[in-house]
């Protein structure tokens, strides 16, 4: 389960902007997700509430994920489409020959901290 450790890497890099910052906790983190990436949301969610315990900057936070639709381009006709949902075929042309254009990525989008 890949998810651990990207959500390790993803307390580290917080971690740091809140040492830079003088900030002792945060609210919420938000990450954004792509549908074509080989990460499943709900694995993120539950290792999560298992690991935000084990630092005091996340007790009590909240991930929040905003999944990205993903997207692609078909060379054969120029339609742009979800890749997903039409389970990579053009809905237009019926083509598989595509380029990604969207929802590839998974960054941390926003950390949300009260204001004391």
């Amino acid at each position: 389960m890949h998810e651990l450790t990207l959500l390790y890497g993803v307390v580290d890099k917080v971690g740091k902007v809140c040492e830079e910052n003088g900030l002792d906790h945060v609210d919420a983190i938000v990450i954004e997700v792509g549908e074509a990436t080989s990460v499943i949301p709900e694995f993120l969610q539950d290792g999560y509430e298992v690991i935000s315990d084990d630092y005091d900057f996340l007790r009590g936070s909240e991930l929040i994920i905003e999944k990205v639709t993903a997207v692609g381009l078909c060379r054969e006709c120029g339609t742009e489409f979800p890749i997903v949902v039409n389970k990579g075929f053009c809905p237009k042309c019926g083509s598989f020959d595509k380029d990604v254009i969207d929802g590839t990525d998974f960054f941390i989008k926003e950390v949300r901290v009260r204001e004391s």
